[in-house]
Formats: C-alpha cells, structure tokens, sequence
C-alpha cells in the first residue's frame, strides 16, 4: 500500500511536469512580445523604455543625440553636445558612462557579433572595445564611408573625394580586414553627364551576401535633391546604376530573406512629392517595379516579410497653400502590388517611420504633428495599436523627411 501511494503521487508529480512542459512553448512565444526596449531622447536627456514596464531616466541631457544599441542591447553609443559633439558609451546595467572621442559626427555604428563600436573622424576609421573606450585603434584612413562586414571580421568603406589638378578622383570601394592588407573592390566610374559621385553612402549587404546596395552621392548641394542608388557583387565584378533618390539611408532596405531590394526613388529634395516606392528582384536583369499609386508620395517603410511592407504614405502635395498632406501606414502586397489601409491617425497628426521586428512581431512607429510626438506600437497589421512611449523629442524635419534615428533607437 505504501508502494502504491508513492507510484500514485510518482504519477501525479510526472502528470504536472508535462503539462508544464506543454506550456513552455505558450510562455515563450508570449514573452518576445514585452521584448523590445528603446533609447529615446526627451527634452534633451536619454530615456530607456524596457516592454510594457515603466520608463527610466539614463543620462541627464543636454543635446544627448543618435542613440544607437549595441548587438546584445547591453551598450547605448550617443553623442552629446552641440557644434562639436562628444562620441560617449553607456553601460545600461550600471549606469557607467564614457568619453570615447570628442568632435565626432553620426558616422558611427557597433559590430554585428561584438561590443565594439567603430567610427569615423577626420576622414580615419577607428575601433575602440565597450570595455576599454580610451584605447581606440586606428584601422585606416582616408575614408569617406564605412559599414561593418555582415561577419564583423571588417568594413566596407569609401574613400574620401579628393581634387587632383581641379578634378575629382573616383572613389573605391574597399574591403579593409580587421586583420590583413585592404583590398580595392572596385572604382566608381568616371565623371561625366551620367554619372558624377565624389562619395557614398552607409553599405547594406544583401541576405545572400552576394550584392551591396549603397548610394553614390555627389557634391553636397547636388545630393540633397538626387543621389544614385547602386548595387555591386561582393566580389566587385558586377556594378549597377538602379536608380536615382535621396540621401535617406532607411529609403533603400533589402528584404530578410530574398535578395530582394525595396527603396524610395525620385529627385527633388521635397519628401511630399515624387516620391514612389519600388521593388528589384537581383539578379538586377529587370526594371524596378513601382508600387506607389498616382497622386500619393511614399515617406518611408520597413519590410514586414518578403512580401509585404509598411509603409508611410501620404497624397502628393500638389504645391497649393501651406498644409501638406501627412502620412498614414498602408500594407504593400507585392504579389497582388495591392496596398491595405494599417491606421489612421487624428486629424493633424501623420505616421512616420515604421520599424518592423520579426521575432516579437511587432510594428513601431512615430506619429506627430510637428509639435509633439509620440511612438506607438502594434502587431504587423498595424491593429490594435497602443502608445508605447509619449513626449518623444522631435527629430529634425528637411523638407518634409523626419529623421527619427536622432531620438529613438529600438532593439528587438
């Protein structure tokens, strides 16, 4: 009898273990849903919101500017100050902040696979460890641009534009090893009517790994109204002029999985007007497909999945009195190329720069009108949406183009 009650309560005790074994899988896939967390700036000073929790003041500002998260969401690298800001880290966990290099600009950006930030000033390209920001490490020089190699184990850059005899050089494209001889991919091609880029800007890898997408910009007050979008083979024997757009480096995005390119194209520095959304499938034998209906402008989008993308889009402003139209989020299909409403924002208030974030599933994004702004949060139709953080400081509005990297970083 006692043998029978311990086999009973043996049976019971292995009854409770697997159904909490059963509800593991429910528990985790609920629990990616609180797991987002945001470096915003509010009235000058840095904030972290964590999920649903509440929000926790990190940095006293002021003019604390360009948050951005390490891989592993342990490190915040900012700049703060105003003509000449200072380069700082920000270990989240215990509060340490430090001075890495003063009189840097947003040229900035962390290892893919380490805490280590890389950064750009005056025209050299260093790297310094989150652990040890006072011993930076100077990986070369003379370069215009840089990002990191999907591996980390280097950079892609651009050489700085250079007049020789009052003409400009073409700029190369290197690959520089972390540990090695640099490598010249390829040199943009000469000046002429069709072409004319003394620079280039961030590197974006496709998930094959097999092409780099990258505008090839020209002089400053040209490439605020049209800058060339281009795609080159990893090996650097195939180069392509896909299109012409402006100098916004979320405009142009690969999908996760399919060497698929989508980017805003148009000239004219005025983000309300002529400005569309395409498609390109690589390999790059066909046109762009267009995805924006006539009389609409596209101000900004993320991929959601291979097919679908959110974007921000608004009526074209037809250049009559002073209020332009502001955006709201539609879904675009590409298979259908078919376009489904995702919010409606109150009157005077517009959807700006959505972010997608596979693993919780959700859809982010900034709704403002021009005084205040808000970041609001929904699941990957854009319903039911909630405000996530409020009083978000205010990017800096250029023609119409909000740039939200300056106050909010998000990781996922």
């Amino acid at each position: 009898m006692f043998t029978r009650a311990w086999r009973q309560k043996g049976r019971l005790v292995a009854l409770v273990v697997l159904l909490l074994l059963s509800l593991q899988p429910a528990l985790a896939a609920a629990s990616p849903k609180n797991a987002l967390k945001a470096a915003f700036v509010r009235e000058g000073s840095l904030w972290l919101k964590s999920g649903g929790n509440g929000e926790r003041r990190l940095l006293q500002g002021p003019e604390i500017r360009y948050p951005k998260w390490s891989f592993d969401g342990e490190w915040i690298a900012y700049l703060q100050g105003g003509e000449k800001p200072e380069l700082r880290l920000l270990h989240v966990s215990t509060g340490q902040h430090r001075l890495v290099a003063a009189g840097a600009g947003e040229d900035f950006s962390w290892s893919p696979v380490r805490n280590e930030l890389a950064y750009r000033l005056d025209e050299k390209l260093y790297t310094v460890r989150a652990d040890k920001p006072d011993a930076p490490r100077e990986t070369a020089a003379g370069i215009g641009s840089f990002s990191w190699l999907p591996d980390g184990k280097g950079f892609i850059a651009s050489t700085a534009a250079r007049m020789v005899n009052e003409k400009w050089e073409r700029v190369r494209i290197l690959k520089i090893p972390l540990e090695g001889q640099v490598q010249t991919l390829y040199t943009l091609p000469e000046m002429s009517d069709q072409f004319f880029a003394v620079g280039t800007s961030g590197f974006k890898y496709s998930p094959s790994g097999k092409w780099i997408a990258f505008l090839a910009k020209p002089t400053a007050s040209l490439s605020a109204d049209g800058n060339y979008l281009c795609l080159l083979s990893a090996d650097g024997a195939s180069f392509y002029q896909i299109d012409e757009m402006l100098n916004h480096a979320d405009w142009f995005q690969w999908a996760d999985r399919s060497d698929t390119l989508a980017f805003i194209s148009g000239v004219g520095r005025e983000a309300y007007s002529n400005k569309v959304l395409r498609t390109l499938r690589i390999p790059a034998n066909g046109k762009p497909k267009t995805h924006t209906p006539k009389g609409y402008a596209d101000r900004g989008f993320a991929w959601e999945e291979d097919g679908r993308l959110a974007v921000s889009r608004a009526k074209e402003y037809s250049g009559e009195g002073t209020d332009r139209p502001l955006p709201r989020l539609v879904e675009v299909r590409l298979q259908s190329n078919k376009s489904v409403g995702m919010t409606e924002p109150p009157q005077g208030f517009g959807d700006f720069s959505p972010q997608f974030f596979p693993r919780e599933q959700s859809l982010v994004w900034v709704r403002t009108n021009g005084k205040q702004a808000d970041v609001l949060t929904a699941g990957k139709t854009g319903k039911p949406s909630s405000v996530w953080i409020k009083n978000l400081d205010l990017g800096t509005d250029y023609y119409g183009y909000w740039n939200w990297d300056e106050v909010l970083a998000v990781h996922g």
